[in-house]
């Protein structure tokens, strides 16, 4: 593919112009360093205060003094915001004595029926909420201005205190058509609140409603170039030209526009269609860049559960590849039990050999000694002296006996 000099050149215009913002004077005050051109009031907004009303000075607007305590004020938006990519930048500061009390509100509502409220009090209501109060804060101490940032894009909604970041979603989608407010309530020690700049830029200078009516008016005009109807009248045919011409003004010579005022009128019309145009490309681009995004979210949840099945599948293979040493292991041990069992299958051989070898030295030993001792009987007196000696100590005891019983017969009895 092919991009000539201009076309990138182009496109790179283009893309700096879609990051472009656009200062939504309705909706603003206090950018150039005025709040109000008279001192009396601010236009497109409308305050309200109890019981005293808003100050409204050269650089800043107090919507509760430093005294009388007990005070409420408020300002808001008379239109409402027709972008669905914007941003809001609130410059206050809270000023008081120590240990005072009050809180600061910034709303994006459906409707105005907040009026003075805080968040404390505020009843049913349909939109954003903010909230400044003293709680885990300085308590007042702090007596320069802080930035508040409130950023909504397509998919994501951010909110920044001084620069840091405080809170983001890109859950949070809010609705077109509410309107901005900013209330203030003091206690009886009461908090000063002053607002100096209450900013809110879009991402496009068009309401978001024109530009789909417009991106509507392109494609019937898209259909009905490619699929002309065959029978139209001729009424229709004139009236379709003219808005074609409306919304693209035809080339024309210079030399036609004789005054400044006809120049300027040519100017205008082709800066607005200019305008109309960029911004459904602009639209496009952001309607493409977040299916991009969307496509790539869904692509990277499918790579990391491919890398999760590519995890299991390496470590199944380790347990693969581990198998053949859990074998050989195995083989060694077998190896080993046998070894093992025939090393003690000739042992206990060895020792069973052992043993008989001393039974029969045993057995040897005693027969010799029995032999000898019969020898030694044999060559002394023998078997027949020794039944002599024993029956004639029997016969020795027999003749004793005999004669103790008749020595006892024979003796003298005694009578008493």
């Amino acid at each position: 593919m092919f991009f000539s000099k201009a076309s990138l050149t182009s496109t790179a215009a283009f893309f700096v112009y879609a990051q472009a913002t656009y200062l939504n004077n309705d909706l603003s005050f206090g950018h150039d360093g005025k709040i109000s051109p008279n001192g009396r009031a601010i236009p497109n907004f409308h305050m309200t205060g109890q019981p005293n009303y808003p100050d409204i000075l050269s650089n800043r607007i107090v919507l509760t003094p430093p005294a009388p305590g007990n005070q409420r004020g408020a300002v808001w938006t008379e239109k409402t915001l027709q972008h669905s990519q914007w941003a809001a930048d609130i410059e206050f500061r809270a000023t008081g004595p120590e240990r005072a009390g009050g809180n600061l509100n910034i709303w994006y509502a459906k409707n105005e029926d907040v009026k003075l409220s805080s968040i404390y009090t505020v009843g049913k209501f349909d939109g954003l909420a903010l909230v400044v109060d003293q709680y885990a804060g300085s308590g007042g101490y702090i007596r320069i201005p802080s930035k508040i940032h409130i950023r909504q894009t397509t998919d994501n909604f951010k909110v920044e205190v001084d620069g840091a970041l405080c809170f983001q979603s890109n859950k949070i989608k809010l609705p077109l058509g509410y309107v901005f407010g900013v209330t203030a309530a003091s206690a009886e020690n009461p908090d000063s609140f002053e607002i100096f700049k209450f900013v809110v830029t879009t991402d496009s200078h068009t309401p978001d409603d024109q530009v789909q009516n417009h991106a509507g008016q392109n494609q019937q005009q898209f259909q009905a170039a490619n699929n002309p109807p065959q029978n139209q009248p001729p009424n229709h045919q004139q009236n379709q030209g003219q808005q074609q011409q409306l919304d693209t003004p035809g080339e024309t010579p210079a030399s036609d526009y004789k005054s400044s005022d006809a120049q300027f009128a040519d100017l205008h019309n082709r800066l607005q269609a200019m305008m109309k145009h960029v911004t459904a490309l602009n639209r496009d681009l952001s309607q493409y860049q977040a299916n991009s995004l969307s496509r790539i979210d869904t692509l990277n949840g499918n790579i990391n559960a491919l890398t999760k099945t590519i995890s299991r599948l390496e470590s199944s293979l380790s347990k693969l590849e581990s198998i053949p040493a859990l074998e050989r292991n195995l083989r060694e041990v077998a190896n080993d039990v046998k070894s093992t069992k025939k090393e003690l299958h000739e042992a206990l051989d060895q020792h069973v050999l052992s043993l008989k070898q001393r039974v029969a030295e045993s057995h040897g030993s005693v027969l010799g000694t029995v032999g000898e001792g019969l020898k030694s009987h044999r060559s002394g007196v023998g078997y027949a002296g020794l039944a002599f000696v024993v029956v004639g100590s029997q016969v020795g005891l027999v003749v004793a006996y005999v004669l103790y019983k008749k020595r006892k017969n024979g003796g003298s009895k005694k009578f008493l």
